[in-house]
């Protein structure tokens, strides 16, 4: 085995868009919230998912459990990470929604056969079956000229519904990612978040077991309100956050129980205050300081000589790329909130730095919080969606 796959197989921590920790650390209430909802739908209790929180606390990766936990409770998982502003077009989210379904119908018959033809519900969707081996699996082509898009998925599902009941299956929840980017388009008469959950609510109350886990930014909270008035009522809100500094700390020493290396007490106890307890970047120090320091034993002393280094190499990889993207204006509103040396940050401070009008002022701040840069967190308020994104501005761009 060669030096560097031997240092590899050494270092349990991996940072990534949705890797799977090592040890998942400070979830259990989350995971126990969930088996305990799938539960109450087994009876019959409707219950439906909201999973929020900033970026890099660990929604898609708390979805991989929730996937498995359905597995474990017989019910059928059906998870993407596809989705963006583009599926607010009903087609494109149709186009979404029958993958995830023919793929479903496809894992089946590997190893299941209903045996069985499936009866349509209408002669004017004119289903086709597909070609899945054992299962009749019905598509029906969505013309939004000849039915309502609600009506049209709750047909759809209602209809493919036997293809997991008879299978053994109690149910099917849809576990959607980066759902936040999907809200109604007045301007464009499409409205397929109100229709999404509109068709789901009716097979609910038909008692078809079809379930959602929504997982977004916070921004997904107003608009499944702001979609249906009685969302409410049908969903539960799971919110995530940093982790606290005991289960930050167990987030770092649990993985190191089986590995060669070891990190000091208050190694373990800086690099909990450095990351300031965010997931993804425990996970990315503790990587770095693992390849940078070639020590079976490592202290705080070791830390601090390579910190100026993991701290550039997180700017690279981490920050850099975000502030690129964004555009002159975007950059000047983000840019004139970092002098205001404050967590929470007042919409008219913001406008007094910025030296822009409110229209306009609303608008970019809109743009900041689609790209996770930012958080309205209540009326008037915002907050840095990142940790440590303000020392990188400061440190980057406005070191003077």
């Amino acid at each position: 085995m060669s030096a560097n796959s031997r240092e590899q197989n050494e270092n349990p921590f991996n940072p990534g868009a949705g890797a799977v920790p090592p040890f998942l650390a400070g979830r259990n209430q989350e995971l126990s919230t969930f088996k305990h909802t799938l539960e109450s739908m087994a009876k019959g209790r409707w219950t439906n998912i909201i999973l929020t929180g900033l970026r890099g606390t660990g929604k898609t990766v708390l979805l991989k459990e929730f996937e498995k936990i359905c597995e474990d409770e017989k019910f059928f998982p059906i998870r993407s990470e596809q989705f963006d502003s583009k599926h607010n077009n009903p087609k494109q989210f149709d186009a979404v929604l029958k993958y995830r379904m023919n793929a479903a119908a496809e894992s089946l018959s590997a190893t299941k056969n209903i045996g069985r033809k499936l009866r349509s519900v209408g002669s004017m969707l004119k289903p086709s079956t597909v070609g899945v081996p054992g299962i009749i699996y019905y598509e029906f082509a969505y013309k939004s000229d000849s039915i309502p898009f609600e009506i049209y998925i709750e047909n759809y599902l209602s209809s493919n519904w036997p293809v997991f009941g008879q299978n053994g299956y109690k149910g099917v929840v849809f576990l959607f990612d980066e759902f936040h980017l999907i809200s109604d388009d007045a301007s464009r008469d499409h409205y397929v978040l109100t229709d999404f959950i509109g068709a789901i609510n009716e097979l609910q109350k038909k008692q078809l077991p079809y379930y959602l886990v929504l997982a977004g930014l916070p921004k997904i909270l107003p608009n499944v309100k702001q979609a249906r008035s009685y969302a409410e009522r049908m969903f539960k809100t799971i919110e995530l956050d940093n982790l606290s500094h005991s289960e930050a700390t167990l987030a770092i020493s649990r993985p190191l129980n089986n590995s060669p290396r070891s990190f000091s007490q208050n190694l373990i106890d800086a690099i909990v205050d450095d990351t300031e307890q965010y997931p993804y970047f425990i996970q990315f120090y503790c990587k770095e300081i693992i390849e940078r320091i070639h020590k079976k034993r490592i202290t705080i002393r070791d830390y601090e000589s390579i910190k100026p280094i993991i701290t550039k190499q997180l700017d690279l990889d981490f920050f850099t790329p975000r502030i690129e993207s964004l555009t002159d204006r975007e950059k000047h509103v983000l840019f004139s909130m970092t002098d205001i040396n404050q967590a929470d940050l007042k919409f008219r401070d913001i406008k007094a730095k910025s030296m822009m009008d409110k229209n306009s002022l609303s608008q970019y701040l809109n743009r900041l919080q689609t790209k996770g840069l930012i958080h309205h967190h209540k009326r008037g308020m915002y907050m840095y969606a990142l940790p440590m994104l303000r020392d990188y501005i400061v440190r980057k761009y406005k070191p003077d």
